[in-house]
């Protein structure tokens, strides 16, 4: 075994927390459905802990959420991100006061808060998570305050922008191990579109929402149905781009869901796919929220993690060629397709071409490849199986990058 940090893996903690609990690896194999054999492998960093729902039945064989067993907390204190973390406190306090907070500067206008939401949007989609960190709580204030003091089509468009930007905060708070305040943000933004009929906004809040529950431990089921009744209840309004757009990511997520359960996920991506189709004919946005990275290109994407949810490496490398970087439309998507093929790769025992994907992944977006458990288990699981050449070179430095070995 070469030298990888201990704390770096999900089997160790799984292995320090069972110890806490005085059970043994047969108790928490039967707990958690699996073999001794399984979870012995997990705890010894043989076998890495790769697909949401093993993660998830671990954690609830032990109590624990899945952040205590992907080390979400000490990530806080990288540098790389400080951006985000650093900005949680203001935008916790932002939506608690709704607007009622003492002005430190002049209030905006409503196009000038609508700038502001866009550039953050953007910045999620780009990933740059430490530049947008800052930007959210200011508007979210602002946009209250309009709501609050104006009527009529002002008050509607200030409901509208802080839907928009309190969706992009539910998905980085999500992202970066805040679920609690992220399904806050998530029905800030549904009550904004409540207010002023954002049918994008609805589907993108119960999208969040249904993704904070695919990462509980228990709640695959409610993740499935949270997001196939929101599809349902909101397709038939579903008229512009961005209705159908985050309409569409719905239907995705429900794939994801179904397979994170084992079941085959083919007809919710089918469905995405056709949403895919209609929006190239759909009216044009009447609301700022949408959601350009939804396409045709995404959801094959989406098939790609999905099959590598169910460890069916061939079926990832089989659909992989009918991509290119290129189709998908944010450096985020590029980066979760490199990492789909990097989990395969290593599925066949192929190192050296998964480190070659990583790293084609890391280039894209490095704060997301960064904070994303399932890099970190493959890129530890190589450092202890593959051969000392490779380990000492490239994959050894990434390894150090992203917080797998110490620097």
């Amino acid at each position: 075994m070469n030298d990888v940090d201990e704390g770096r893996y999900v089997g160790r903690r799984v292995r320090m927390i069972r110890a806490r609990r005085g059970i043994s690896q047969q108790v928490l194999a039967d707990l958690a459905g699996m073999s001794r054999s399984a979870i012995a492998k997990y705890e010894t960093g043989e076998r890495p802990v790769d697909s949401r729902r093993t993660l998830c039945a671990l954690a609830q064989a032990l109590g624990v959420t899945l952040g205590d067993l992907t080390g979400q907390v000490e990530e806080r204190f990288d540098p790389s991100v400080a951006g985000i973390h650093g900005s949680v406190p203001a935008i916790e306090t932002a939506i608690w006061a709704a607007g009622n907070i003492t002005p430190t500067a002049p209030l905006r206008t409503l196009d000038e808060l609508a700038s502001t939401a866009e550039e953050i949007e953007a910045l999620s989609i780009e990933c740059n998570y430490a530049a947008l960190g800052p930007k959210i709580a200011p508007v979210l204030t602002e946009c209250y305050q309009h709501a609050h003091d104006t009527s009529g089509a002002d008050r509607d468009r200030a409901w509208d922008i802080l839907a928009t930007t309190a969706h992009t905060a539910a998905s980085v708070l999500r992202n970066f191990g805040y679920p609690s305040l992220a399904w806050t943000a998530a029905q800030e933004a549904e009550k904004a579109a409540r207010n002023y009929g954002g049918t994008a906004a609805l589907a993108a809040s119960a999208f969040t929402r249904s993704q904070i529950l695919l990462s509980r431990p228990g709640a695959l089921p409610a993740a499935l149905d949270t997001a196939t009744n929101a599809a349902a209840e909101l397709d038939d309004d579903a008229r512009t781009v961005g209705d159908i757009e985050l309409c569409g990511m719905l239907r995705l997520q429900a794939g994801l869901a179904t397979a994170a359960m084992g079941s085959d996920p083919t007809a919710h991506f089918d469905e995405a796919a056709e949403q895919a189709t209609r929006r190239a004919h759909a009216a044009p946005n009447t609301s700022l929220l949408s959601d350009p990275t939804f396409g045709p290109a995404n959801v094959t994407l989406w098939r790609m993690s999905a099959a590598m949810e169910r460890r069916d490496a061939d079926q990832v490398l089989a659909l992989a060629p009918q991509l290119s970087p290129s189709d998908l439309p944010s450096e985020g998507r590029r980066a979760q397709y490199f990492v789909e093929i990097g989990r395969a790769r290593a599925v066949r025992r192929n190192y050296r071409g998964s480190l070659h994907a990583l790293l084609h992944a890391e280039h894209s977006a490095p704060q997301k490849v960064r904070n994303m458990t399932h890099a970190r288990e493959l890129v530890g699981h190589m450092m202890r199986s593959a051969r000392r050449d490779l380990t000492s070179g490239e994959l050894g430095r990434l390894a150090q990058r992203i917080g797998v070995v110490a620097p």
